[in-house]
């Protein structure tokens, strides 16, 4: 065992120059000349809510006191994630072939995609050629892609900024709608109940041919009170007219017919005070008066439940407005003049590090394992 340790040490000693620089030299090779460039295309986007409504939100002043951003960076965490989403992935390969490009000549056997690869090394490998963050301060998304060629990855980002923009829009939008359509369905509920108030008054009326049973009692009333206080008027001056003529005098005739006619007029006004519903049902003054009370007050509530209504579906309306968000282009997918991978020196140089770290703990296993 010792021998051998002996052996592989001194093996490592006499071809230290070969075990360092052959593989540090093929490395070498392999970035200057076989590896293919990889272009990156860079973009910035952030999420932004449309301005507009004047009605009285607390959350806004939480906004514009930079306090109310984290709804703004939970949208930017979200477009971030669709980015990264395997949906994502399924339309650029649908649009722009994605998958073609990555297994395309354009790429060397190490960095371009696998035949033989699976779904999950796909989605891996994408993930790997794209970089997308948020900004936690500002909520602005910074998008780079990689590809074999400076269109191809401009193309990648245009195609990922498009996407996306559809994707945070109709997520909105969707929302927007469904809480308006919500809004509106309540409102015509509340419409429905205020017609159906408005018919029941005008039913009411036709059946008992009536205006306003309140009004039409007062003024049967009063015109029966002033019938009444001028009949005893009448029969006061009768009675004090026997007592000085004959019952068959001609003023005592004619206050008699006028008194009669007085009485009639009375039963006639007290009649009017009942009304027939047109079925034979005798209804009185104040229950006709009740009845149209009820009416009256389910009106007024149907009114007051409209107008909240209103003002509920113009709130609901400006809010749906306001809460719409919109993918804003900060600065538009660049089209890359030079290669950015590999990075020929910083690999080299890392390598090399790797190798001498390598060959030292090497050494130093052999060397301890001998001193054992």
């Amino acid at each position: 065992m010792e021998k051998s340790l002996t052996q592989l040490n001194a093996l490592l000693k006499k071809h230290k120059t070969l075990l360092l620089v052959l593989p540090w030299l093929s490395y070498a090779f392999y970035l200057i000349i076989w590896a293919a460039p990889q272009y990156e295309s860079h973009s910035q986007l952030i999420v932004k809510s449309s301005d507009g409504g004047s009605s009285f939100d607390p959350s806004s002043l939480l906004a514009t006191a930079g306090m109310g951003s984290t709804g703004v960076t939970n949208d930017s965490q979200l477009v971030e994630a669709y980015i990264q989403s395997a949906d994502m992935i399924e339309y650029l390969d649908e649009t722009i072939g994605l998958r073609g490009h990555y297994m395309s000549d354009e790429a060397d056997m190490f960095s371009g995609l696998s035949e033989n690869h699976r779904k999950e090394d796909f989605y891996q490998f994408y993930l790997s050629h794209i970089e997308v963050s948020v900004d936690s301060a500002s909520s602005v998304i910074s998008l780079r892609t990689r590809a074999f060629t400076p269109e191809f990855a401009l193309q990648i980002n245009q195609a990922i900024v498009k996407k996306a923009e559809q994707f945070i829009n109709n997520i909105n939008n969707d929302l927007a709608k469904s809480k308006l359509t919500f809004a509106k369905g309540e409102h015509e509920i509340v419409e429905q109940k205020l017609q159906q108030a408005k018919t029941d008054i005008l039913g009411f009326q036709a059946k008992y041919n009536v205006l306003d049973p309140t009004a039409e009692g007062a003024a049967f009333q009063q015109i029966a009170f002033s019938l009444e206080a001028t009949l005893a008027q009448k029969k006061a001056e009768l009675s004090t007219m026997s007592t000085m003529m004959s019952n068959m005098a001609p003023e005592i005739i004619n206050i008699r017919r006028e008194i009669t006619a007085l009485q009639e007029e009375v039963e006639k006004q007290k009649e009017r005070i009942s009304t027939a519903d047109g079925q034979g049902e005798t209804l009185s003054v104040s229950e006709l008066m009740a009845q149209y009370s009820n009416l009256q007050v389910q009106l007024q509530l149907a009114i007051q439940a409209y107008s909240s209504s209103l003002i509920t579906l113009e709130n609901a309306r400006v809010e749906a407005y306001q809460k719409l968000q919109h993918l804003v282009t900060i600065e538009s997918p660049t089209l890359p003049d030079d290669n950015a991978y590999p990075k020929v020196t910083y690999n080299l140089i890392l390598f090399g590090v790797i190798l001498l770290l390598l060959y030292g703990i090497v050494r130093i296993v052999v060397a301890t394992v001998r001193e054992l």
